[in-house]
Formats: structure tokens, C-alpha cells, sequence
């Protein structure tokens, strides 16, 4: 059999990312030319090299020399599992032969060996057709959900899910983050640890977690491998499109996060690859299945009994720290509202006296800590003057 084309991906993985490049390297017909393509979460490269005869032949003559068309199909070499302090790289091969057939192969570039020295030569080979000055042409493309449905990657099984909300701006107590992670135990089926961390501005993180029993990954998986969920990490919105910001505030900004992580151990050697599902997905038709994913999460949080209480923030912590002087409580909205307050004294002298008098019909009370409850709204533990959730002042 004559090999007439090679599939050709030279991957860089560690826990942290991942980088792929992909090629479709033509060794027959006229005029071939090797064709890249990267992608990322917010745009795909794709470029086009010439590709001589002589050059084709070169991967011919790597072909024959490892002899590759007798170790296709057969069990690779297992990988070595990266770690935090370690990065795996290697080539995967796609041989496609004149008959119509195909055959796979993995080249790790560690420990040395037959199929590292291989690996080695592929990827000089490669990089060395892929100089700019034998580039064609560039393209940059922003794929759409339905095109990212259509990419295939080769992962193991879901081993951890994460999920989050992050808010910023001026607006009072807009500074927050919540992430909540879930993932597998090892060594016990069907047990999974549920992670949540709280963050409100500069406070210490306050984070807890929980071991319960819960069959969620079995959900994702078919989930994932009903919708091909890896290949949403690369959808992307055109940034030449005009977008309307008339109504988002200058001041503010939040977004959320879902994170889906594949044991590939067997695959790359990483046991921890994240694929995003974004809310440029969602936007393009991903939001039930977002919610979907969302639903389950939160069904194995509340299962666990896992409860994390937000830090409180008082008006010395939003303040950075700077002095704070106030002549009246909050606005009931949660805002401070201090222009306001000088105003509704100029208007009405009578203001604060009315302040006071209402400040009379709910009682605080006290903790043996130091701390105190609001008899407003009800939140606990609280150590400012005033309640962040109501801005009820501390009697």
C-alpha cells in the first residue's frame, strides 16, 4: 500500500493548556500544499506552504525509514503523565493509504527511543516546510457552534467539572467571585468531591469541601459525547461584527464560566485537559445544554450539603481602607448614597431625625464573638457599622 496523505498533529500538553497545531500534508497530486490549522478560543489560524515534490518524498523516505505502516494500528508506547512540573510533546499520524484506508500512530518525544527519534524527525521536517517564506497564504477564521460540532479530538473520560460567576465595578458589593468545582475520587466509584470557593474583594477566600456520593459523571460523559463537547472550546464571535454597547455599563462587568476536564493519561499523558463550554456558545444555540450541565452541578452541590457563607465586606473594605465618615445609614438599595444624602438634608432638615426614628424598629442582636445580626434583613455575623445586604446600621 502507498501512503497518499498524513494527518499530522504536534501537540505540547501539560495541566495547565495545551497547544495543537495541525497539518494535512498531501504526498500525491499536483501541485500539493500543506495545509495548518490552530486553533484557540478566540480565533482559528489557518495557512497554507508549498509543498515540492522532493519535500513529499522526504516524508516518504521518514515513513519508510521508521517503518510506520507496520507500527500503525498496533498498541502505542503509553505516555508518561505529565504532571504540574512537566510538559509531554508528541506527534499523532494519520496515514491514509491508496486503498481507501488509515492507520494511527502516537510519537513521543520522551524517553528516548525508536519513537522519539521518529517524533524528532517529524517535527523538524514539518517546521522546517512551514517557514514563512514558503507560506501561500493566511486566513483568520471565527468558527461557528455548528462548525465546532463538526471537530473531532480524542479524549478519556470526564474527570472534573467547574463552574463560576465573577461580578466587578463600583456598584456596592459588586466585587465577588464564586467558583465550585466537582471531580472524581480515585478509588471509589461513584464518590466525588464538591469544592466552593467565595471571594468579596479583599477579604480572605472562604472555601470548604465535601465527599458524596453522586453519578453526575456519568451524565456529563453522555452529554459530552452526544454534543461533542470539546469542540466548543473554539467557538468564536467576529470581532468585526458591531455590537451594540449602548446598553452595557461602563462601570460594571460580570461573567460565568464552565469548565469540562478529560482524564487523557492514555491519550497525551495529561490527566487533566480543560475544554470550555463559553457563553459565546451558548449564545450561538449552546444554552440549553449549558443549563443542562448547570442543573446537574448544582443538584450535586445541594446533595453534598456543602454550605460557604460570602465574606462580608463593610464600608472600611470597599473603601480600601481609607477613612469613612458617614452622616446617614445607606440607601435601603445597598447603595451608599452619599450625594443623596446631602441632598435630602438640604430639602428636609428634618431628614435625620426621620433616619433615627426608624432605626428604632428592628432590633440588632449581639454574638458572643463580637459580631452581630441584623434585625432588618436578617444576615449574620456581621463585624461593620453598617449590614452589607441592607445597610442597616449597627446599634
Amino acid at each position: 500500500m502507498t501512503v497518499t496523505s498524513i494527518n499530522y498533529k504536534w501537540i505540547i500538553v501539560n495541566t495547565f493548556s495545551d497547544i495543537i497545531t495541525e497539518a494535512e500534508i498531501p504526498l500525491t497530486g499536483d501541485d500539493p500544499v500543506i495545509t495548518t490549522t490552530v486553533r484557540e478560543s478566540y480565533e482559528t489560524r489557518i495557512k497554507k506552504y508549498n509543498l515540492s515534490k522532493e519535500d513529499a518524498d522526504r516524508y516518504t523516505a521518514l515513513i519508510g525509514k521508521y517503518n510506520l505502516t507496520e507500527l500503525t494500528g498496533k498498541d502505542n508506547p503509553v505516555p508518561e503523565v505529565s504532571d504540574e512540573n512537566s510538559t509531554n510533546v508528541c506527534a499523532m499520524l494519520t496515514l491514509r493509504f491508496d486503498d481507501g484506508s488509515t492507520g494511527k500512530i502516537t510519537l513521543w518525544e520522551k524517553p528516548a527511543g525508536l519513537y522519539a527519534e521518529a517524533a524528532s524527525e517529524f517535527r523538524l521536517l514539518f517546521f522546517d516546510l512551514t517557514k514563512d517564506d514558503n507560506k501561500i497564504s493566511e486566513e483568520t477564521v471565527y468558527p461557528s457552534l455548528k462548525e465546532c460540532r463538526e471537530i473531532k479530538e480524542e479524549h478519556g473520560p470526564v474527570v472534573a467539572v467547574e463552574m463560576g460567576s465573577t461580578s466587578q465595578g463600583m456598584m456596592y458589593n459588586s466585587n465577588r467571585s464564586v467558583t465550585q468545582i466537582i471531580e472524581k475520587v480515585k478509588g471509589k466509584d461513584d464518590t466525588v468531591l464538591v469544592t466552593v470557593k467565595k471571594q468579596a474583594g479583599n477579604k480572605p477566600e472562604a472555601t470548604g469541601s465535601q465527599e458524596t456520593s453522586s453519578d453526575i459523571f456519568s451524565k456529563i460523559q453522555e452529554i459530552s459525547d452526544k454534543e461533542n463537547l470539546p469542540g466548543w472550546n473554539y467557538v468564536c464571535v467576529d470581532p468585526s461584527i458591531p455590537v451594540d454597547r449602548s446598553m452595557i455599563p461602563t462601570d460594571y462587568s460580570s461573567s460565568t464560566w464552565l469548565n469540562i476536564y478529560y482524564d487523557d493519561s492514555g491519550i497525551s499523558g495529561c490527566p487533566r485537559v480543560k475544554r470550555t463550554i463559553g457563553e459565546k456558545a451558548c449564545s450561538m444555540g449552546g444554552a440549553d445544554v449549558d443549563s443542562a450541565l448547570r442543573k446537574l452541578i448544582n443538584e450535586c452541590i445541594d446533595k453534598s450539603g456543602l454550605s460557604v457563607e460570602m465574606p462580608q465586606l463593610t464600608l472600611f473594605d470597599m473603601s480600601n481602607g481609607m477613612p469613612v465618615t458617614t452622616i446617614q445609614q445607606p440607601a435601603p438599595n445597598g447603595f451608599m448614597g452619599m450625594g443623596m444624602s446631602f441632598m435630602s438634608k438640604a430639602q428636609n432638615p428634618d431628614a435625620s431625625k426621620t433616619q433615627e426614628d426608624k432605626a428604632g424598629t428592628a432590633n440588632n442582636t449581639s454574638n458572643p464573638d463580637g459580631t452581630w445580626n441584623c434585625g432588618s434583613c436578617g444576615a449574620k455575623n456581621l463585624t461593620g457599622k453598617f449590614c452589607p445586604e441592607c445597610g442597616y446600621p449597627r446599634s
